[in-house]
């Protein structure tokens, strides 16, 4: 830690990043359409599984290059947590993978400050690795290790989960290499207030807060609301949405205008920089087995 600390070695640098889990929303999609296996829920998240905090560290390319650089055969960066989980039966580490390309951007952070502070225990203290637009799972905290490597990691959480499959693979007939990893984050919005069912005392306006992201270096550029399910939409002002960055969420709030009594759909869709949008219907994004 002190080396990594030592600015005449390795330059310190500060960045805004969101890191959110890739089964943000999924109890939304269960209660729609329950796939296989999802009688039990492992992981019943809502809109609140994401999280944006400055983080203060050293670029993991620096240390690579300090260290002598790799090998050509080397195309992957393996991270090892001392944090432990039990799976059928054996004890692991926390272990993932990243592509070299993804150091090579400057896009994987080796973090020891979360908001100016030094990192939290349950944020990984005393180093974490902080990696920029991919999903969370990525973000090992309690860095124990960093080995440089051909093929993407064969660890269970690298090689078993979070995995995406088609809509004709469901958990009764799934194998590991019909998947394949999840990495970048889709862009996506969701609406924090007022929260679901609520009852609300209006004068034709109801103030809507929430928050949207695109992961992989793209940032929401538009943000639309709807009170009625989608058939009239209202665009967020600008004014109303919070400093882009390249690899954060923006926050955003509306009075939005109701002359309607009764119960109201609210619902939310935003567009990043690469003109990506979010699909108008659950069912239109959904399929069995979103990750093991």
């Amino acid at each position: 830690m002190k080396d990594l600390k030592n600015e005449a070695l390795f330059p310190r640098q500060t960045n805004v990043v969101s890191l959110q889990c890739s089964g943000t929303r999924r109890i939304e999609q269960i209660q729609q359409y329950p796939g296989d296996g999802d009688e039990l829920i492992n992981a019943p998240w809502g809109e609140g599984a994401i999280g944006t905090a400055r983080w203060t560290g050293v670029s993991l390319k620096k240390v690579i290059k300090h260290c002598g650089g790799l090998k050509d055969s080397a195309k992957n960066i393996e991270f090892m947590g001392v944090d432990t989980y039990f799976k059928k039966g054996k004890v692991y580490n926390y272990v993932v993978s990243v592509p070299w390309r993804k150091v090579r951007a400057h896009e994987v952070l080796l973090a020891w400050e979360m908001n100016g502070k030094p990192l939290p225990k349950i944020h990984g203290y005393p180093l974490r690795a902080v990696v920029y637009g991919y999903i969370g799972a990525r973000s090992v905290k309690w860095l124990a290790r960093i080995n440089a490597i051909i093929e993407p990691s064969e660890a269970p959480v690298q090689k078993k989960e979070y995995l995406y499959y088609s809509t004709q693979v469901g958990k009764h007939n799934a194998t590991y290499s019909d998947g394949f990893s999840i990495q970048d984050m889709p862009v996506s919005s969701a609406i924090m207030s007022p929260i679901d069912k609520a009852v609300i005392i209006h004068d034709g306006f109801i103030t809507m807060k929430g928050w949207a992201y695109s992961g992989g270096g793209h940032w929401p550029v538009r943000v639309e609301v709807s009170g009625d399910g989608g058939s009239v939409w209202y665009e967020t002002p600008f004014e109303k949405l919070s400093p882009k960055y390249f690899y954060a969420w923006r926050l955003w709030s509306i009075d939005l205008p109701v002359d309607a009594e009764g119960w109201l759909e609210l619902v939310v869709r935003c567009w990043d920089n690469a003109l990506n949008t979010q699909p108008t219907f659950v069912r239109s994004a959904w399929v069995s087995s979103l990750c093991f």
